[in-house]
């Protein structure tokens, strides 16, 4: 199946990035993870306007300068979490995928795709925000916002 990806530069875009098979290893590795997105930043101009990582996805509202790079900047985010994991953890999700998408470079550890939706308004704006904002409490993983520390909302 061949996904459209709407690019319009000047806009926002809700992202979000998902593990294969929701395996929770994102927070356990979340310094490997800000690696990945520091490095990401040394080859694409974007601002990250609200991030939240919860164990087996995130979600972000990027805006990149050049709108067609936000595929490659994900791209790039996944490339270098996985070329920096534990050699252990992408033996056991190698496994789990067949060896053709292995292959392609899916390593088993993120979904193959990614959700995307291109931000049109302010109202657009400010319900992705919310929703990033309370996603750990919805996933039960704290009860006070505050308590979560993997997000840009302190």
């Amino acid at each position: 199946m061949k996904y459209r990806r709407i690019y319009l530069d000047s806009y926002s875009y809700y992202l979000t990035l998902v593990t294969q098979g929701r395996k929770p290893f994102l927070v356990e590795n979340i310094e490997l993870l800000r690696t990945a997105f520091k490095l990401s930043k040394k080859k694409y101009i974007y601002q990250i306007e609200a991030i939240v990582i919860l164990p087996d996805h995130l979600h972000m509202i990027i805006r990149p300068k050049v709108a067609t790079e936000y595929s490659k900047i994900v791209r790039h985010i996944k490339r270098s979490f996985v070329y920096g994991l534990d050699q252990e953890i992408k033996a056991q999700s190698k496994t789990v995928i067949s060896h053709a998408k292995y292959h392609r470079g899916h390593a088993g550890i993120w979904q193959e795709r990614f959700y995307e939706h291109t931000i049109r308004n302010e109202r657009d704006w400010l319900e992705k925000m919310e929703y990033i904002k309370y996603n750990p409490i919805k996933h039960k993983y704290v009860e006070n916002l505050a308590d979560w520390k993997y997000s840009s909302f302190k």
